[in-house]
């Protein structure tokens, strides 16, 4: 049974959300994505709004949402005036989030976020809520590259997680009155599930659809941002073993990056 066939009738709603969208060069996509969000969140709360970050792209992706925003407030626009990384854009928008939940979903249309009840359904017994691809429609290469790489980061650090680089969680938005997020590329799911382990914060997985990507090419599996990774796999582990549970996080600093709206 595909996740989108256990979406409860009755879905749970939640006081306040907001919906983070790092795109980089997604022009193809971007405005159906938001459409979709769109469309979508006010299912879920009333109270709700939508950040783009758009992380140095190339493209017209800043323009087209931009574009959007003037017809609908609650969609906001920060820039990257360079391409930074997802870790990045996940800072800059996890920051600029001001409602109680924080839901992050890519730009790129692989994901559905009418499925996003079945994160709100589990979060009131959680801190967490995260997706895992029950059937990953990327190449070989890439779900072969997600497979080591969960394993080297269990091996690493002893996170246990179904799907670690899933696009597709909810936070209650306290969880980064702890978290810190220094990682500015792909390690960045790997620090933030790191420390959740590490402040025994409540995680639940659910699955979720996947969908090949139609337009524009992805960069995971680029063999420079796989290196950068392991590079940064092994600084983490360092940092990780100076985190105190006093820590404070994110929400209480700065990103590492200046953002303009």
């Amino acid at each position: 049974m595909s996740p989108s066939t256990t979406t409860p009738a009755k879905s749970r709603t939640l006081s306040s959300i907001t919906a983070v969208l790092p795109a980089f060069n997604e022009a193809a996509n971007i405005k159906a994505t938001l459409d979709k969000v769109r469309a979508f969140l006010p299912t879920v709360s009333e109270d709700w709004e939508i950040i783009v970050v758009n992380d140095g792209s190339q493209d017209n992706t800043e323009w087209i949402v931009k574009g959007e925003a003037k017809l609908e407030p609650r969609i906001k626009c920060y820039n990257h005036a360079m391409n930074r990384g997802y870790g990045a854009a996940l800072q800059t928008g996890i920051f600029e989030a001001h409602k109680e939940y924080v839901f992050f979903m890519d730009s790129d249309g692989q994901f559905n976020v009418e499925e996003l009840p079945l994160l709100v359904e589990h979060i009131g017994n959680n801190d967490i809520v995260a997706g895992y691809r029950h059937d990953r429609q990327d190449p070989w290469n890439r779900r072969l590259n997600a497979w080591a790489w969960n394993r080297l980061v269990l091996l690493v650090l002893g996170v246990r997680v179904i799907d670690i680089d899933c696009a597709f969680k909810l936070f209650r938005r306290s969880v980064f009155d702890k978290v810190l997020i220094r990682s500015l590329g792909a390690m960045v799911n790997t620090e933030i599930f790191a420390q959740v382990q590490r402040f025994e914060l409540r995680l639940k997985e659910v699955p979720v659809s996947h969908f090949a990507r139609v337009h524009g090419s992805p960069t995971g599996a680029n063999l420079r941002v796989v290196i950068k990774a392991f590079r940064e796999l092994s600084k983490l582990w360092w940092k990780l073993r100076a985190v105190r549970k006093h820590q404070k996080g994110l929400l209480h600093g700065r990103p590492v990056v200046i953002t303009s709206s």
